[in-house]
């Protein structure tokens, strides 16, 4: 595995296949860390906006704490971060919910995830939509990358309920959603990170390329959080 403080030693950039792959573990390492400092009964009801704000700022405890890795130095998260596209200009400019980045080894690396509600009046229609995935599969957010993360903020139901709705819902329209074959959807796991991954598997028509999208469904309802 490739720490940090070795970056002299990486060859190439820093979205090499090999430094990528660490960097996504890391990334949900630091998502599962910041999840665990909050607590779930506080956000049963909240909007997205304030428990991606409050997860930001609890992935940032995770990182500033004195038991964290070595690599956490070298790591930041952003919430609301303005997407520079090369089109939008300013206040025009499209904005991720949350993006982790890393400076080293040169030139960087980022991570951008979409997040949005998993309740009753919030469906995933919503988290399926243009200004959910459908914004990674236009390309208006990650474009340049080949991953990119979904977190869906379950505050009724569980994983089994909201994931078998994902995957029925895209399966209604495949050709909309890019998917195809059967193994387009396979759940996932991260050594440290959250409980409930999963990962799809996108062609952008619109971009020319393939995304890998990585979903992390986290509890926030009042039932006590699982370890």
């Amino acid at each position: 595995m490739i720490e940090a403080n070795q970056s002299s030693t990486v060859q190439g950039s820093a979205n090499t296949s090999e430094f990528r792959k660490v960097f996504v573990a890391r990334v949900h390492e630091v998502l599962e860390g910041g999840y665990r400092r909050l607590k779930c009964d506080d956000y049963a009801t909240e909007e997205e906006p304030a428990i991606t704000g409050d997860l930001r700022k609890a992935m940032h405890d995770f990182l500033r704490d004195l038991s964290a890795p070595d690599w956490a130095d070298y790591i930041s998260v952003h919430d609301d971060p303005p997407v520079d596209d090369g089109e939008r200009k300013g206040k025009r400019r499209n904005r991720i919910d949350l993006r982790v980045d890393s400076s080293t080894p040169r030139p960087g690396a980022s991570f951008s995830f979409e997040a949005k509600r998993l309740a009753r009046g919030f469906t995933v229609g919503k988290y399926l939509g243009e200004d959910g995935l459908g914004s990674f599969l236009c390309g208006d957010y990650a474009q340049e990358d080949d991953d990119a993360g979904m977190i869906g903020y379950m505050q009724d139901d569980d994983v089994a309920y909201w994931s078998g709705e994902i995957v029925a819902t895209i399966q209604k329209e495949p050709a909309i959603h890019g998917v195809s074959g059967s193994e387009w959807w396979t759940a996932h796991s991260f050594p440290r990170g959250p409980a409930n991954v999963f990962i799809s598997a996108h062609m952008r028509s619109k971009v020319g390329r393939p995304i890998t999208i990585y979903h992390t469904l986290l509890l926030f309802t009042a039932r006590t959080k699982t370890a």
